[in-house]
């Protein structure tokens, strides 16, 4: 975090805040078992986990819950952190594009989770699909602006082998993140970072953790970020940037079954405004109670400074 004052910037004085939600991990149920061509090691792992345990988890009528209760927020833009599917299959791919296109979404910066690229398959013709939520016509770091906010998408997801559901940012990602990231911070806009691994250590396990995460940490360090959004770990977490007060922001699987508030569906509601010298942030928690409506959970609060007031956005 910069230690400077930034001058007064009149021209964002009167400005409206502009809300996000975020959510992760709907993890949408199987439309249909793997085709004998589509049989892996893996996909069968996870096919057995789903049959399982985690059917009976992630649940349609939660995330049903929480999708309206995004709608009756009335969202400017949607952050989507990954994991919209369990086995990567072109069937859920397909299934999931329906779902979203149903959802009648606000502007959507999407970037995929593990389970998306669970195995070396067709990933081209299966993200294509995804293009009008992607948000990029070249790959990753992914840009989504609107009003005074700058979405800023990584792909960490990545094949692996069996039993690990790591993650790993490309070389080509990291180099050309630095010059976005201030790119963006010259233009005055608030910088809001998805990706769906946790960008710190301790919120997984190292097998399904951030390979490289020294890196990107470095380059966020460097360059700074108001706000780091993540999914993954299936918990309402926040922490920081090592070295750095660039909050990093998790959330819970928002089709999770209510049985702890910890992991209970839920998404998050960001406020962002632009102030003189500051940024006012807020992030509201949703989630869902025991009797299977939404309430609030925390409620935090940030005011990083403004590295710039330029007028042309």
């Amino acid at each position: 975090m910069l230690s400077f004052q930034p001058p007064l910037c009149r021209s964002f004085l009167f400005l409206p805040s502009l809300q996000i939600a975020h959510f992760s991990d709907p993890h949408l149920p199987l439309v249909g078992l793997p085709a004998l061509r589509e049989i892996r090691f893996k996909r069968m792992l996870s096919l057995l986990s789903w049959r399982l345990k985690r059917r009976h988890m992630h649940l349609g009528a939660p995330l049903a819950v929480v999708m309206q209760d995004i709608g009756r927020h009335n969202p400017d833009l949607v952050a989507l952190t990954g994991d919209l599917t369990n086995l990567g299959l072109a069937s859920e791919f397909e299934a999931a594009t329906r779902w979203l296109q149903a959802q009648d979404l606000p502007d959507t910066l999407l970037v995929p989770g593990n389970h998306d690229a669970l195995i070396r398959e067709n990933a081209e013709s299966k993200s294509v699909q995804w293009a009008p939520w992607l948000q990029s016509q070249t790959g990753f770091p992914s840009l989504l602006k609107k009003g005074s906010v700058a979405l800023i998408g990584l792909n960490s997801a990545t094949p692996t082998p069996p039993f690990f559901a790591s993650g790993r940012v490309s070389e080509t990602q990291l180099d050309a993140l630095g010059g976005l990231l201030r790119q963006t911070g010259e233009k005055g806009l608030c910088r809001i970072v998805l990706i769906h691994h946790p960008p710190v250590q301790g919120l997984v396990s190292k097998r399904k953790g951030l390979d490289g995460v020294e890196r990107l940490q470095a380059i966020l360090k460097r360059e700074g970020a108001e706000l780091v959004l993540h999914g993954h770990s299936h918990r309402a977490t926040l922490s920081n940037i090592p070295h750095t007060h660039i909050p990093v922001v998790g959330t819970t699987s928002a089709s999770h079954s209510a049985t702890t508030l910890v992991q209970a569906a839920g998404w998050n509601c960001i406020s962002v405004l632009a102030e003189a010298n500051h940024w006012q942030i807020s992030i509201q928690r949703r989630e869902l109670g025991a009797n299977g409506r939404m309430q609030d959970g925390f409620l935090h609060h940030f005011s990083p400074h403004r590295l710039s007031c330029t007028k042309a956005l």
